[in-house]
């Protein structure tokens, strides 16, 4: 761990090791020619609607990571299901074993449809977080925590197919396809973050960008995260003037300790805190807990996904010292609380997806 920067003038700010900034001058180099490759390739053409069957709704962005694409669908789910419908989920599964020996399939009574699924396929039936965090992957588990059938397969087709045939889905919303310009869709929901809509501008590997902006064509329906008001971004103006456009807000719920229990914010008054995040946009997560009434000293920041050692917690034990609340999001906590020692104390911080006119938002599904 090494200090970065300052936060605010209390919080100081460590980052995991990794030699990634390292690589700057050849990933500029490969992004150069990422991006004359990308020119002269043509434009991918959406395949349009689904046609039979479940209504198929895609969520995605064009920046790596961090667009709240999870937040976003477990928001689709959440709306779709008290509108009376059935929603399910497919998702790759990023770094999990189910993606890389082939697919799973976690929904209620799938021990008596194990015979049936494809045989690259497993069946998850419960068991730990930590363990559906690593099988499934960390985004699957928020997922089955909120009840919602789920496919996790990088084949979105193959996904699709199994769940709709397990689960039996009004609508199947896939996370992260707005790239998979393949896979039909009824409505596809591009991200785009409110402050930094094209990242910083650059294509991979030395930018974040998967595509270039005029991508943003391509889209159904965009949607401006991090929103603080309702206006469209100066650079994202002319991308977006024939798309509906909506924005959204992450909105921090509630503290949550490891038995399910609610805190207030003021409780932890003269309270040590130490906030630690293995997400894309850690600035975010730390601007939310400040904003939710929390008083944090240190930050530590580490890479999207990051799978958490014994090491990675002594190091922040040893340099929080004893008696301090830890506080992390939902996806990292199933991967971490096994780690932490029970008599140490650890919160999550909740946060929701408020989408403003969530009903015209998916009208053309309804």
């Amino acid at each position: 761990m090494r200090i970065v920067e300052r936060y605010t003038k209390r919080m100081r700010v460590f980052r995991g090791s990794g030699g990634w900034s390292l690589l700057g001058p050849l990933r500029f180099v490969f992004s150069a020619f990422y991006g004359a490759w990308s020119r002269m390739t043509p434009s991918p053409v959406p395949t349009g609607p689904s046609g039979s069957g479940p209504k198929i709704i895609s969520v995605g962005n064009i920046e790596v990571g961090g667009g709240g694409k999870t937040p976003c669908v477990l928001a689709i789910a959440s709306a779709l299901t008290a509108g009376g419908a059935r929603p399910a989920v497919v998702t790759r599964g990023y770094g999990s074993r189910a993606t890389r020996e082939g697919g799973a399939l976690a929904l209620p009574g799938t021990e008596n449809c194990a015979e049936d699924i494809p045989a690259a396929y497993t069946v998850w039936e419960g068991g730990r977080e930590a363990d559906a965090a690593r099988e499934l992957g960390d985004e699957a588990v928020l997922y089955i925590k909120a009840g919602v059938p789920l496919a996790v397969d990088r084949d979105r087709m193959r996904g699709i197919d199994v769940v709709t045939r397990f689960a039996d889905p009004t609508h199947v919303i896939l996370d992260d396809a707005f790239h998979r310009t393949t896979v039909p869709k009824d409505l596809d929901i591009l991200l785009l973050d409110a402050e930094r809509p094209f990242g910083n501008g650059r294509l991979l590997p030395y930018g974040t960008l998967r595509e270039g902006a005029s991508a943003t064509a391509r889209a159904g329906a965009v949607v401006f995260t991090r929103a603080t008001e309702s206006i469209v971004p100066e650079k994202a103006v002319r991308f977006t003037e024939e798309i509906p456009v909506f924005f959204a807000r992450h909105e921090p719920v509630a503290l949550t300790g490891r038995d399910g229990g609610h805190l207030a914010a003021a409780s932890l008054t003269g309270s040590k805190i130490a906030l630690f995040s293995g997400i894309a946009r850690h600035h975010s997560f730390e601007k939310t807990a400040v904003g939710f009434g929390l008083d944090p000293e240190v930050s530590f920041r580490y890479d999207d996904h990051h799978e958490y050692t014994p090491d990675d917690i002594a190091a922040m034990m040893d340099e929080c010292g004893p008696g301090t609340v830890f506080v992390t999001t939902a996806k990292d906590l199933v991967k971490v609380a096994p780690l932490i020692p029970a008599d140490t104390r650890l919160l999550v911080l909740e946060v929701r997806m408020e989408i403003d006119r969530m009903e015209d938002l998916l009208a053309p599904v309804l």
